[in-house]
């Protein structure tokens, strides 16, 4: 009767002991997912905010390369207009004191060969202006990483209920 007792409580623990033996290796398996996971998640954080921070920096170059460049622009336009509006005051003041039409025609042909330079000038000005190329596009972040699945718990047996099971017979 003791052998009996004694199998029959060695039994018992063993059966407990691996249960929560496994139950303690689901714990800890799913701890050691969760601190993967939660190193995962500082990683993407700290990327996401390294590629958002990189495109404010391209954004911000990229907009100071287009102001730049206008402004260029804008100055190269003041220059023509001022030295067109010079050309043309010289070719009219030419032509006024020209006192044949021979040499007002020389006047405005000289008038119109100095313009024609200056637009040449104005010309490869705006061209040697730098283009401030391609908008910056906007990183397209990764999916964040997943947490792990909670490990399940162990479920209590259900105990049998005290009523019988009434079960409708086919016929009726």
């Amino acid at each position: 009767m003791k052998k009996r007792l004694a199998v029959i409580a060695l039994v018992a623990s063993a059966l407990f002991a691996s249960t929560n033996t496994a139950l303690a290796d689901a714990q800890s398996d799913y701890q050691l997912a969760f601190a993967q996971y939660q190193t995962a998640l500082a990683n993407w954080n700290v990327a996401l905010k390294a590629d958002q921070e990189n495109f404010k920096v391209a954004m911000q170059n990229w907009n100071a390369a287009i102001k730049a460049a206008e402004q260029a622009r804008k100055n190269i336009a003041t220059k023509f207009k001022s030295d067109a509006d010079a050309i043309k005051e010289r070719t009219i003041t030419a032509v006024t004191a020209a006192a044949t039409a021979k040499d007002k025609k020389a006047a405005n042909a000289a008038g119109k060969i100095e313009m024609d330079a200056a637009i040449a000038v104005r010309n490869a000005a705006l061209d040697s202006v730098v283009k401030p190329g391609l908008k910056p596009t906007k990183p397209k972040s990764e999916p964040a990483p997943t947490p792990p699945a909670k490990p399940a718990q162990p479920t209590k047996s259900a105990k049998p209920s005290k009523k019988p099971v009434e079960t409708k017979s086919p016929s009726a």
